[in-house]
């Protein structure tokens, strides 16, 4: 067998994995925020929510002086944390061109300083979020992957194993990790004044489209005495060959179940207090019988090529797959806030997040204490920034509004920054009534 050839076989194999894995790439939670004002103050906002906003963030919020209609024209928003070469380097810069040699050099070096190609990619698009008095609607669908690529995968799927010289060189390919999933998630929400204070509740109702999780346990490249490459990379993934497997394909209802949202808020005269949990209860689960199990193993030597990446019934997968994929789940969250009006013009809020659980599906930070402020002193310019220290490291947020009367262009931009990933999150929203 060529060089050439060998080289062809192993990065089709890798290249497989990934992009069976990659394939949910296109979450925050499982109902996302369809609001950008909520990323400007940094998702500190759960006194002081209004609007559509108010359906996933706090229901109680519906029912407050400040709501009634709304309505946000598809918002969308992206989350890139791939490191250190970004999603925009790979697919802005190079997509569906070859790559120069130059710029393979400069990646690996990258890569090989920092120790992999890591880190979350996300995007959430809501074609729905509407509220008429105290009632709220919002369709969004969610989309999440996670990967890491050790410097060996990384080299492999640049240059194959004829390697960055056009010679063999050995290469560990062992420790890549790859887990994704694409939701659907219906959410109705309604509150009820009472007094000076308010109580809402959103219901939902989620599908799963697609999900993937692999793990490579082990692989190499090896050259001495004579070239040997290794490959093993077990993988869960939404169905792709029933005919094969037996397994039920289905991209539209891969798992269901519903949830419950619930908050509290109170006005006061200049003080807004706030209290939700996310996830009070949550049944969401994969459906097993349309998901299939692929073994990822590769092997190249002299003389022999085998490979085996055909889909197998689910019940083939080992244990620890299968416990992963029972984890695929949305877990509680709470949150607690507080705001002041320091002004009629300027407002600052505090907030407090915890999620309880592992939380799988769910990428936003595990605990979260912070602070935000929107000056609306220009009238047709609102402005908004906020902090918060989080899990692992700090999250910095600011975005604007511009409002000619009740339609409203917004945007937002928020940067994670810490020891578990590094990440950019922008969001736009065309609304009216609500921001």
């Amino acid at each position: 067998m060529s060089r050439h050839t060998r080289r062809a076989h192993l990065a089709a194999a890798l290249l497989a994995a990934a992009a069976l894995s990659l394939s949910t790439r296109p979450a925050a939670a499982q109902l996302p925020s369809a609001s950008a004002s909520s990323l400007g103050l940094a998702n500190n906002n759960t006194a002081t929510v209004r609007g559509f906003g108010a359906i996933s963030v706090n229901p109680a919020g519906l029912a407050m002086p400040g709501s009634g209609f709304s309505l946000a024209v598809a918002p969308v928003q992206v989350r890139d944390g791939l490191d250190p070469v970004t999603f925009a380097d790979i697919f802005f810069d190079h997509g569906g061109r070859e790559i120069p040699g130059a710029t393979k050099e400069r990646w690996l070096a990258l890569v090989s300083q920092e120790g992999s190609e890591s880190g979350p990619l996300g995007l959430d698009v809501t074609p729905l979020a509407l509220t008429i008095g105290s009632f709220g609607i919002q369709v969004s669908t969610i989309g999440s992957a996670t990967l890491s690529l050790p410097t060996g995968v990384a080299e492999a799927m640049l240059y194959g194993n004829a390697g960055r010289t056009g010679s063999a060189t050995d290469l560990e390919l062992a420790n890549a990790a790859i887990q994704g999933f694409a939701a659907t998630t219906v959410g109705v929400g309604y509150a009820v004044r009472v007094g000076s204070s308010s109580v809402g509740a959103t219901a939902k109702y989620t599908r799963g489209h697609v999900m993937a999780l692999g793990h490579s346990l082990s692989g190499a490249v090896e050259t001495d005495p004579a070239l040997l490459v290794t490959l093993d990379f077990p993988m869960v993934a939404t169905c792709a060959e029933p005919a094969v497997s037996g397994c039920t394909q289905d991209f539209v209802d891969g798992g269901r179940g519903f949830g419950l949202d619930v908050g509290w808020m109170l006005d006061l005269p200049g003080l807004s207090l706030g209290a939700s949990v996310t996830n009070l209860f949550n049944t969401f689960a994969w459906d097993t019988d349309k998901l299939g199990f692929r073994q990822g193993t590769a092997l190249f030597e002299p003389g022999e090529v085998r490979t085996d990446f055909e889909e197998l019934a689910y019940a083939s997968a080992p244990a620890v797959l299968r416990v992963a994929v029972e984890a695929m789940k949305f877990e509680p969250r709470l949150q607690l806030g507080a705001a002041l009006d320091l002004s009629s013009d300027l407002t600052v809020s505090a907030d407090v997040h915890r999620r309880f659980g592992d939380g799988a599906m769910d990428v936003a930070p595990k605990t979260h204490a912070g602070v935000g402020a929107e000056f609306r002193g220009l009238r047709v310019l609102h402005l908004r920034g906020g902090f918060a220290a989080i899990t692992g490291g700090v999250q910095l947020g600011g975005g604007a509004s511009i409002v000619l009367g009740p339609v409203n262009l917004s945007s937002a931009v928020a940067l994670r920054k810490g020891s578990l990933d590094d990440m950019t999150l922008l969001q736009l929203a065309l609304s009216f009534g609500g921001r």
